[in-house]
């Protein structure tokens, strides 16, 4: 028992100070060191590296998957894209100008064979110099007269004059005047051909070519073109030698009159690829991936990965992202505290519980993706943290802490909806419980809540996803109706020791503490049984009054049963306990007397912390009297002292001021029911008990006691009527029994 009150003494000298330091300076440090925290634990695998295979391998054993899980598959979804890309329609422009080209390749051909061998026959029959004169002045009027007709012809006889070398120089000088090749022999063949047979050679190539352009010929179409203008050549009632000539000539100048129109296509492909969804593929739980003896696939070492189990190296990308959400999130909770929650900022014990809760249940969210298993997954006791918020600080705080824990557990279970909902919405029912809890039975009946909510909360997820995998369901429910269970014994179990560690005062504790069986209590009713009583009365009243004005009536029942319990140290020095014996002040001096009267808040402060009493009620005890005059030694001093030397601060209690509504409700409280005691009237006249209690409350206002406390006029106004109240029903009247009845009720009970 004395290692434990010098436990509770080494935890309060401890936390006053590095928990209640006034500066910013630790609130920094334990900020970076909960960021580390989580970002490392994000970070931190846990999960064994099972196996290290890689495509083209033999599996030496069965490796299933230990849990279910659903992703893209890339390696589908891209050959999908890839064949609608391939298959989508190009798209094709007409170019007008390409059948006016081939024709006037054509034209320009049979117009070369005519000049070039009409320039030919020229060159070779040169008149001689003799008469060059006379036969030239004949030969100018000739051709003045026949220009137009014989330019360019020659006769048959003519043309048949010419020699195989001399056809070949022809066609040579033929091929200079074209931009494409033709044959010697296809060359030849026209070369030969009198001017009526040149021109209807020329006739059925233009009229082949002709139908030919007149449909669409893409640049893929242009062999089977070419084929059939050949075929249709041949079928012609010609020479052989003439119908080469025209399918040689008709497949070297034809060309494609349709062309791709490249951006338009692109855009028809783009749009086919982003029609194509994305191919999701389910690998369920138990489900076996590869078989032993069979030889991994890229797709095999693809699940692998997804599920965790497949060896690789480090990815930093991931590592950064975690990181970075740490920063975000931790970052956005600190904001919401310092804007809107301006008491928990303030207050670093508060802030350094809500850390570690967060670091618990992250934590324990970490260890149990080690099992990789349904029935742990959701099993994360986010509600554990959101009851002992709720229960230690308030549900505000609980709610936001829920919230951001939820969002921190995502990465660890790659960003699992089902997981970080159930977490929020396990946490919100555990706040919803917790919100008047009256004792630590609540605590486990709102972890039953969490198990009876999850199971249909699990069970929707379930119906949503149309997963008909039921054994997978069975265990997903079953770990979330342990969840609950274990929420409730956890927070039951943390709550006495998370409330000595950072010196928080749950409803709970209160309740304990009001009990008279407390140990402190029972020796009060032993050793001071005036102070006892009083001490009672004193809490109805404190109750009632905070209750009606908004205060924590818990509390100042609480505080008001250990307000006095320094006057155990000395309890026959105070009128409680005389019971109308010998009066030790009678002994005394004024000074002594006051000095023993206002020692009781020192020894009161010093019990407490020895029996390990919240700061809420050390500070109630501390506070209760305020400044306070001890009025009675002070008029007795002065009487008693000759000199003038006896100074107001010497009968006065050290304060400080009541500086809550409790610690004011308890001075009221304290001061009411000793006077009402004290005063020798009739205390069942209702309206003198009010008037004698607003005179009380009105002196203290006066003097300056409640400035600090937050109450207001209203308060004040509400306070008394709450005293009187209690205070008539304390005084009332009671019926006088006549003798004759009393007997008759007790020979009654006799024969009874």
């Amino acid at each position: 028992m004395k290692f434990m009150k010098k436990l509770r003494v080494k935890l309060r000298n401890w936390r006053r100070e590095y928990l209640d330091f006034s500066t910013n300076t630790y609130k920094v440090i334990w900020a970076v060191i909960f960021f580390l925290l989580v970002a490392l634990i994000l970070n931190l695998d846990l999960i064994p590296n099972q196996v290290d295979l890689r495509a083209g391998q033999v599996s030496q054993s069965d490796i299933t998957a230990p849990r279910t899980i659903t992703f893209i598959d890339e390696a589908r979804t891209s050959e999908l894209r890839q064949r609608a890309a391939d298959t989508a329609p190009r798209v094709y422009e007409e170019d007008s100008t390409v059948e006016e080209n081939v024709l006037k390749k054509v034209d320009n051909l049979f117009a070369a064979v005519t000049a070039e061998r009409k320039f030919f026959y020229n060159n070779k029959i040169s008149l001689t110099e003799e008469n060059e004169t006379e036969q030239g002045q004949i030969n100018e009027a000739v051709s003045e007269d026949s220009a137009e007709e014989e330019e360019n012809n020659l006769t048959a006889a003519e043309i048949k004059n010419f020699s195989q070398a001399e056809i070949n120089e022809i066609a040579d000088l033929t091929s200079a005047e074209i931009d494409y090749e033709l044959s010697q022999e296809s060359l030849g063949v026209l070369i030969t051909l009198n001017q009526e047979e040149l021109s209807e050679i020329e006739d059925r190539t233009l009229n082949l070519l002709e139908n030919k352009l007149g449909s669409r010929i893409l640049p893929s179409d242009l062999v089977s073109a070419r084929e059939e203008l050949r075929q249709s050549a041949m079928e012609m009632d010609i020479s052989r030698d003439q119908r080469l000539a025209i399918a040689e000539i008709a497949e070297t100048v034809i060309a494609a009159n349709m062309f791709l129109n490249q951006e338009a296509t692109a855009s028809r492909r783009q749009e086919a690829i982003s029609e194509v969804e994305a191919v999701e593929k389910t690998v369920r739980q138990g489900e076996i991936i590869v078989r032993k003896g069979d030889v991994v696939t890229e797709a095999d070492i693809e699940i692998l990965e997804r599920l965790g189990l497949q060896k690789g190296g480090i990815n930093y990308y991931n590592i950064a992202g975690r990181i970075l959400i740490s920063f975000i999130l931790v970052l956005l909770l600190g904001f919401y505290f310092y804007k809107y929650q301006k008491d928990v900022w303030h207050d670093n014990s508060r802030l350094l519980l809500i850390e570690l809760l967060i670091l618990t249940v992250v934590f324990f969210a970490k260890i149990m993706t080690f099992f990789q298993n349904p029935f742990v997954d959701f099993m994360v006791p986010t509600a554990m943290a959101s009851i002992l918020l709720t229960v230690l600080i308030s549900s505000d705080t609980a709610l936001i802490t829920t919230l951001f824990v939820s969002l921190l557990i995502a990465p660890i279970y790659d960003m699992n909806f089902n997981i970080v909902l159930t977490s929020f919405l396990a946490g919100l029912i555990g706040i919803f419980s917790v919100t008047r809890v009256k004792e630590r039975g609540d605590i486990i009946r709102a972890g039953l809540n969490v198990s009876f909510i999850l199971i249909f909360l699990i069970g929707g997820l379930s119906l949503l996803q149309q997963n008909q995998d039921w054994t997978y369901l069975l265990w997903s429910i079953g770990g979330g109706i342990v969840n609950g269970l274990l929420v409730g014994v956890l927070a039951n179990g943390l709550l006495p020791y998370l409330e000595d560690l950072f010196d928080m005062t749950s409803s709970v504790k209160l309740l304990e503490l009001s009990n008279p069986s407390q140990p402190i209590l029972k020796r009060m009713l032993v050793e001071a049984p005036g102070t006892y009583h009083h001490s009672v009365i004193v809490g109805n009243l404190a109750e009632t009054a905070a209750e009606d004005v908004g205060a924590d009536s818990l509390l100042a029942r609480a505080a008001a049963y250990y307000h006095d319990i320094g006057k155990l140290k000395r309890p026959y020095f105070f009128s409680d306990n005389q019971f109308g014996g010998e009066n030790p002040h009678d002994k005394t001096s004024p000074n002594l007397s006051a000095l023993i009267i206002k020692s009781h808040v020192k020894d009161g402060v010093e019990m407490a912390e020895e029996n390990g009493l919240p700061s809420k009620i050390i500070d109630i005890i501390k506070q209760h009297h305020g400044t306070n005059l001890i009025s009675y030694f002070y008029q007795q001093a002065l009487q008693d002292n000759k000199h003038d030397d006896i100074e107001k601060k010497d009968f006065r209690y050290d304060g400080p001021k009541p500086q809550s509504k409790e610690a004011a409700i308890i001075m009221l409280a304290d001061i009411t029911e000793a006077a009402i005691r004290s005063k020798n009237f009739n205390k069942n006249n209702h309206d003198r008990i009010e008037g004698f209690v607003r005179g009380l409350v009105k002196d203290k206002l006066i003097e300056n006691q409640l400035d600090q406390s937050n109450l207001t006029l209203s308060d004040l106004d509400t306070i008394v009527k709450s005293f009187v109240k209690v205070l008539t029903g304390i005084y009332h009247q009671r019926v006088e029994y006549p003798d004759k009845l009393l007997k008759e009720m007790k020979g009654g009970n006799n024969s009874d």
